[in-house]
């Protein structure tokens, strides 16, 4: 599951002084569709790390205030933790070419899981990973004790750090790429300044992108209908 192809994202460098944070995924850009406005996001989480209620409810609510920002809902619901067949992974999901992904997805959900432990050998900053080209399974892992670490070194919330988090994770889903923005929620890089800056403030999606998230949401809403006419 974690091949060097895969590039993580959030992945953290941690120093006495600051954090720095990288993020990034695997593939090529693949918008299509129409926009409209307030496209709604599925997003399905498997709490395999079982956060609390708390603060798991808490993270979603950022979530959520970040997308509607930028004319997007997001509707929650909760992945049973014995479902198998959602919680596998594509292992195919490096089927990206320039001109993104090769695979269309016709699931009209995301599915994001959450577990306690980062596997041995993932990098001790890297909070999470997504896979923008999966055609099944889970879309996006978040590791909790990377996201505490961040908490730790930051002194602010964990449902904040988790928050962030996720919705980088799903942005990069969204855009089906590893496309970022030198600035807003999609950066590249976050240092001691920008957690800090999301803690007080706030941190938006660029504009551009979250056109281009609204038409992907747009395109999953199409081949779903078709998908389920047939």
């Amino acid at each position: 599951m974690f091949k060097a192809k895969i590039q993580f994202i959030l992945a953290a460098a941690f120093a006495s002084a600051c954090v720095s944070v990288s993020l990034g995924s695997e593939t090529g850009s693949a918008n299509g569709g129409s926009e409209s406005a307030k496209q709604s996001a599925q997003i399905r989480v498997f709490n395999l790390a079982r956060v609390s209620e708390r603060d798991l409810s808490q993270a979603e609510g950022e979530v959520s205030r970040i997308f509607a920002e930028a004319d997007m809902e997001v509707h929650w619901a909760v992945g049973a933790l014995d479902d198998r067949a959602s919680l596998i992974t594509d292992q195919s999901a490096q089927n990206s070419s320039p001109a993104g992904c090769r695979v269309a997805r016709h699931a009209r959900e995301l599915r994001l899981q959450l577990l306690q432990h980062a596997p041995r050998g993932v990098a001790p900053g890297t909070l999470g990973f997504s896979l923008p080209c999966a055609a099944f399974g889970i879309d996006s892992t978040i590791f909790v004790d990377h996201c505490e670490n961040v908490k730790y070194q930051i002194l602010t919330s964990f449902s904040k750090v988790l928050g962030y988090t996720m919705a980088h994770e799903l942005g990069h889903l969204l855009l089906r790429s590893s496309e970022h923005s030198p600035t807003g929620l999609m950066r590249a890089r976050w240092d001691r300044a920008s957690w800090i800056r999301a803690t007080v403030a706030s941190i938006l999606i660029d504009r551009e992108q979250a056109r281009s998230m609204r038409i992907e949401l747009s395109r999953m809403e199409s081949l779903a209908a078709t998908e389920g006419s047939r």
